[in-house]
């Protein structure tokens, strides 16, 4: 490799039979789980890919409060649930 150069790596997709699929279930979620996206095909035809769920964002609830104090204890006013 010649200075300045960059090594790319690709990483094929696994793909799986419908039949491969549906025998090895469990080695397909194994897959996914350690991040694997898996094509499943049929008569050599993509048909579906399986990817990883992804995890939500953390968010922050920071400023998301909009009223202070007691929000529980009863204020000792009169509603109608009915309304």
């Amino acid at each position: 490799m010649k200075a300045g150069e960059k090594l790319v790596y690709c990483r094929a997709m696994k793909t799986m039979t419908v039949s491969e699929a549906e025998n090895g279930f469990d080695r397909l979620l194994r897959w996914v789980a350690n991040g694997e996206e898996v094509e499943i095909t049929q008569h050599q035809q993509p048909v579906a890919k399986v990817v990883p769920l992804r995890k939500p964002a953390a968010t922050s609830l920071a400023g998301s409060v909009l009223e202070e104090g007691d929000l529980v204890s009863p204020t000792g006013a009169r509603w109608d649930a009915a309304s």
